[in-house]
This record gives structure tokens, sequence and C-alpha cells, in this order.
């Protein structure tokens, strides 16, 4: 009886540390998607930033202020 239930705890920690393999790769897969997702994320905003400046060069309209007081004052 005694060797059985040994033998019972030897495969369930057996099991525990194939599952705690298992679960440091699930979590370096995981922080991996989410640093890519951080630098698609930083990329696009660099991209978005980079567009508005030179959007704003070419913009012959009225001022962001201006349009911003037309669009209160229902000017439209």
């Amino acid at each position: 009886m005694q060797d059985l239930q040994t033998l019972e705890v030897q495969t369930l920690g057996a099991h525990l540390d194939i599952m705690m393999q298992e679960l440091v790769q699930i979590k370096r897969v995981i922080i991996g998607l989410g640093h890519r997702d951080e630098q698609k994320t930083e990329k696009a905003w660099d991209e978005l930033m980079a567009a508005s400046k030179q959007i704003s060069k070419e913009w012959r309209g009225p001022s962001a202020v201006e349009e911003i007081k037309s669009q209160r004052e229902k000017r439209w």
C-alpha cells in the first residue's frame, strides 16, 4: 500500500512538472505576443504623427481652433 501511494505521489509530481513547463512556455508565447502588439502600436502611432505633421504643413483650410469654434456656434 505504501509503495502504491509513493508511486502515485511520484506520478502526480511528474505530471505537475510537465504542467509547469507547459505553463512557462505559454507565458513566453503570451509575453512575446504582447511585445509584438506594443511594437505594432508604437509604429502606428509614429506613422500617425508623421502623417499629421505632413497634413498640417499642407492644410489650407480654417485652423483647428476656428473649425471647433464654428462647430460650437453651429455656423454650418
